[in-house]
C-alpha cells in the first residue's frame, strides 16, 4: 500500500486543509440569531441561564423549542411509558403535566429519577401506583427544557389556556 505524502503534488491534503480553513472562516463572526436548538448546546452561551429557566406560566410558547422538545420526546422513546392523552400505560399520562407539577420537579424527575424515587414523596407515590421505576433518560438540561415547552404547548391546546 502506497504511503500518502502531504507534500506530493497529487496529495489531497492541501485541498482538505483549504476546505477546513474556509469552513472555519465561514463560522466566524457574531451569530445574532443563534439558537441553542441549532446545534451543539453551549452551556457558556450568554443566554444559557435564561434559556434553561422555567418560563412564567403566562409566557408565550417558544414554538421552535417546543418542536425540538417533541422530537426529543419521541426520539427518547418517552411515548413507550407516557402517553399524551388521558390514558395511563406503563407510567402516568403526561397530559396536563405543566398544570400538575412545577418545572423544577419535572426537570429533577427526568434528569435524576433515581434520586427522586428515593427522596420525593410524589415520585414514591407514583412508583407505588405504576410499580416500574423511571430509568435515567440520558438527556441534558436543554432537552428537558425543550420537552417542558412541548408539554406547555400541548397543555395550552388541550385545556384552551389562553395566556397560560
Amino acid at each position: 500500500m502506497a504511503k500518502l505524502n502531504p507534500n506530493s503534488p497529487r496529495s489531497p491534503f492541501p485541498a482538505i486543509l483549504s476546505l477546513l480553513f474556509l469552513s472555519l472562516l465561514a463560522g466566524c463572526g457574531e451569530q445574532e440569531d443563534w439558537s441553542p436548538l441549532d446545534g451543539p448546546w453551549d452551556p457558556n452561551h450568554p443566554d444559557a441561564e435564561a434559556i434553561l429557566q422555567a418560563p412564567a406560566p403566562d409566557a408565550p410558547i417558544d414554538v421552535e423549542m417546543a418542536e425540538a422538545g417533541e422530537r426529543w420526546y419521541r426520539v427518547r422513546g418517552c411515548l413507550a411509558c407516557h402517553r399524551l392523552d388521558d390514558e395511563d400505560v406503563v407510567g402516568p399520562s403526561l397530559k396536563g403535566i405543566t398544570l400538575r407539577r412545577e418545572y423544577d420537579w419535572y426537570r429533577a424527575m427526568v434528569l435524576r429519577p433515581d434520586s427522586m424515587l428515593q427522596n420525593d414523596p410524589i415520585a414514591q407515590e407514583l412508583l407505588e401506583i405504576y410499580r416500574i421505576p423511571m430509568p435515567r433518560q440520558g438527556v441534558d438540561d436543554l432537552r428537558v427544557r425543550a420537552m417542558w415547552e412541548f408539554h406547555r404547548q400541548l397543555d395550552r391546546e388541550a385545556f384552551s389556556l389562553e395566556g397560560r
